[in-house]
């Protein structure tokens, strides 16, 4: 999926076995809902796009949807992923204590091995399971504080604050990242008289805002 002038923002989905990940792509991707569970193997891929409010020229953004599997044997693969993001999706459910506890081990693993500017967003998922809930949401509220990244409740099921979260991570990853990068390359046009990625015109060549500059690498639709 190459669209002109698309800005490519590569998003990792992290969290415990189970909490709703590729449920949450799922209903935010093609807005279904699966009630086969079916265990994510690795990585897995897909991307849309979207376009960011006040975004410049309307160029529309690329979001890569890295869909990571959350079981204990599959962690020394996702991690090479942390590397190259460029916001995380850090999941827990929230009738679930287990997977809330161990928002710290993910939340060291993110800091340890992503870049040190990458946005993060902390996600209450099932909130629908109200009847079941072990997680406050102030509990949520409050560990998302301390580390200083934003916090949504959502759920994939009914599909609530779904969008508006990874729509909220998209606009804090275009307004920290892509603002910088644009001022650096109308920095550029002015000694150089043109905007240019590689030799080519900006607005028609996507550009990768993460670890590799402007390469666009599409990967396979999963791995493993």
């Amino acid at each position: 999926m190459g669209a002109k002038g698309a800005y490519i923002v590569r998003l990792l989905m992290v969290g415990d076995s189970s909490c709703g990940k590729t449920s949450l792509v799922l209903r935010f991707d093609q807005n279904v809902f699966s009630t086969k569970f079916v265990t994510t193997i690795g990585v897995d891929y897909r991307d849309k796009m979207v376009k960011v409010r006040g975004f410049i020229e309307g160029a529309p953004m690329r979001l890569q949807l890295w869909d990571t599997a959350g079981q204990e044997r599959f962690r020394s693969l996702t991690s090479n992923f942390f590397g190259r993001a460029d916001g995380f999706v850090l999941c827990y459910d929230i009738s679930n204590r287990p997977s809330f506890d161990h928002v710290i081990g993910w939340m060291r693993d993110i800091k340890t091995r992503a870049p040190p500017d990458c946005d993060i967003v902390l996600c209450g998922n099932k909130s629908d399971l109200e009847g079941d809930r072990v997680v406050p949401t102030s509990e949520g509220k409050k560990l998302a504080d301390e580390y200083g990244v934003q916090f949504f409740e959502t759920s994939a099921l009914t599909g609530s604050n779904v969008e508006g979260m990874f729509t909220a991570l998209a606009t804090t990853i275009k307004r920290r990242r892509i603002d910088e990068y644009e001022a650096q390359v109308g920095s550029n046009s002015v000694a150089a008289g043109t905007a240019s990625v590689g030799g080519a015109s900006r607005a028609s060549q996507p550009v990768v805002l993460g670890k590799d500059g402007a390469q666009d690498a599409s990967p396979a639709r999963s791995c493993c």
